[in-house]
């Protein structure tokens, strides 16, 4: 969740247009979010199996999913796990964010309620920027949380079983005083960095009973949001062991894993007909350690290993080094990003909600004014990422799906500008699953096989999806406006039994046609800055 403002505002200035994924309950859409929660809870319970069996080390928990109706703009929809305090009866629901590192829990009455954990001496103030500033400090921000960090043993739950599947011994967390930030908004409970440990900061307090509000130093008020900056007092700054990292490691040193590895699988269906600020169980799934490695998804796609550069001497989150972008169907290539030599520009982040590539804003427009039949010609657009040992991947993903992103109201596809930021946030897990070999500092790109039921939803009618009306904004049924009872595909089946059955690369989604210069119109138009 690394967001520069003018990214921030960027992203909320688009947020207008029809919007394709809101409507989705209406549409009536082929994907149903009770049976992907069968299909993540079956896949669970056969991988916590093989683990019962010894066949496999590591973990495999069940995530929530949560879209949230905040109006910052971004980081509306996010993963997330069912977290508990020891003496504490009830799940605390905190996003998972690939662009943080540190544990923190939004209640407050969390450190009367919790048993058996320790007040440290330290506190943390993070501020994340916002869209609000103040006219006498431009660096000030609305977007921060303040709060003791504690020492203790958290526990990861599974709601559907009852069980306490996995924890994080000794670990260290924030229990926070005031916070201004979307993962305490709705139903979520807090958040879990999952990056290095490099940016876990806190500070050194003179004493447990410090006030820690002191830390937030407040500039002005804008909209009844307190914007300021943290203020360290001159306390020293340190780092912390990530919780999540520090937990691996300690499994690895203990012979119980042999990879310092996690995965994030999110179900294509989650993004479908979702009620704002519900929390929705079983649509996402969280491998641990050598199961991160080893898994249905894992292996039933190819895997592509992409490298995780450090931000100076130290690893911090999961940044990412740009090649190029490629439209094949346009016979067009975009590269030098020079600025994915800095450190925050280029990068992956479950907790960012959109895709954001370093594109002309008119590529997104072109994308928008061109119709479905064309963007299904012109196959995908292809981002090159730089390998391990100089190689380079390739990520695919099909322009139509594309133009669907920047239509929604979620603004989940953007572009940033040709010198803007390269984000592959949470749309990323609609096509991939992501393994984070955080040891080896490598993050593994494995294809998703869709089944008919989503294949049909991204490729229209011809196929068994959905008829738009583009004049009166409603749509219509291909068939009789009903729910169509697909037989699961070979893919849906694959999911379940751990089959390697894949989609063919020159099937779906995957064909780059080429066409002729009068048939992009619009689309072409907004390609010709990059030339």
């Amino acid at each position: 969740m690394k967001l520069s403002s003018a990214l921030a505002t960027l992203i909320a200035s688009q947020r207008h247009g029809q919007s394709i994924w809101a409507s989705a309950e209406e549409r009536k859409l082929l994907l149903n979010q009770a049976d992907a929660a069968k299909r993540v809870d079956d896949i669970v319970k056969i991988a916590m199996a093989s683990v019962d069996a010894g066949d496999v080390h590591g973990v495999a928990l069940p995530l929530n999913y949560v879209v949230l109706s905040s109006n910052e703009g971004y980081g509306t929809q996010q993963l997330a796990v069912a977290l508990r305090l020891p003496g504490v009866d009830r799940d605390q629901n905190v996003m998972i964010d690939t662009g943080s590192s540190s544990l923190a829990f939004c209640d407050k009455s969390l450190i009367e309620e919790a048993v058996n954990i320790t007040k440290t001496d330290y506190a943390q103030c993070n501020k994340y920027g916002g869209l609000l500033s103040c006219q006498d400090n431009p660096s000030a921000g609305d977007s921060f949380y303040v709060g003791q960090i504690f020492q203790g043993n958290v526990t990861a739950y599974n709601a559907r079983t009852g069980k306490d599947i996995a924890s994080m011994d000794e670990a260290y967390f924030g229990i926070l005083s005031q916070v201004q930030n979307y993962f305490c908004d709705g139903p979520l409970n807090g958040i879990i960095g999952v990056a290095y440990t490099a940016i876990n900061n806190v500070l050194k307090i003179q004493s447990p009973d410090f006030n820690v509000l002191s830390l937030w130093n407040k500039s002005c008020e804008v909209h009844n949001k307190s914007v300021g900056t943290c203020n360290d007092g001159n306390l020293t700054s340190e780092n912390l062991p990530a919780p999540l990292e520090q937990t691996l490691k300690e499994d690895v040193e203990s012979g119980y894993i042999s990879v310092e590895a996690f995965g994030l699988y999110c179900d294509y269906a989650a993004t479908i007909g979702s009620k704002y600020d519900t929390i929705v169980p079983s649509l996402g799934i969280f491998f641990g350690g050598d199961m991160a490695l080893n898994n249905t998804f894992y292996n039933g796609g190819t895997p592509q290993v992409a490298s995780v550069f450090s931000c100076g001497n130290e690893y911090a989150w999961y940044l990412l080094m740009l090649k190029s972008i490629r439209v094949p169907g346009l016979n067009m290539t975009q590269s030098g990003f020079s600025q994915c030599n800095s450190c925050d520009n280029c990068y992956t982040d479950s907790g960012a909600s959109m895709i954001s590539l370093p594109l002309p804003e008119s590529q997104c427009n072109g994308l928008k004014n061109t119709d479905n039949d064309t963007l299904k010609k012109m196959g995908s657009l292809l981002i090159d990422i730089e390998g391990v040992n100089g190689s380079t991947i390739t990520l695919s993903l099909p322009l139509l799906w594309l133009k669907e992103q920047a239509e929604s109201e979620l603004n989940t596809f953007v572009c940033s500008g040709t010198s803007g930021a390269f984000i592959l946030g949470f749309p990323i897990f609609q096509y991939y699953y992501l393994a984070y070999y955080m040891g080896s500092k490598t993050i593994t790109f494995v294809d998703l096989p869709l089944s008919n039921e989503t294949e049909a939803l991204i490729n229209g009618p011809e196929l068994g999806g959905i008829n738009e009306s583009p004049s009166s904004g409603t749509t219509e049924s291909h068939s009789s406006g009903n729910f169509v009872d697909l037989p699961p595909s070979n893919e849906t089946e694959a999911l379940i039994n751990g089959s390697k059955t894949k989609e063919s690369p020159s099937s779906g989604n995957h064909v780059h046609s080429t066409i002729g210069f009068l048939a992009v119109g619009s689309l072409l138009l907004a390609f010709q800055y990059i030339l």
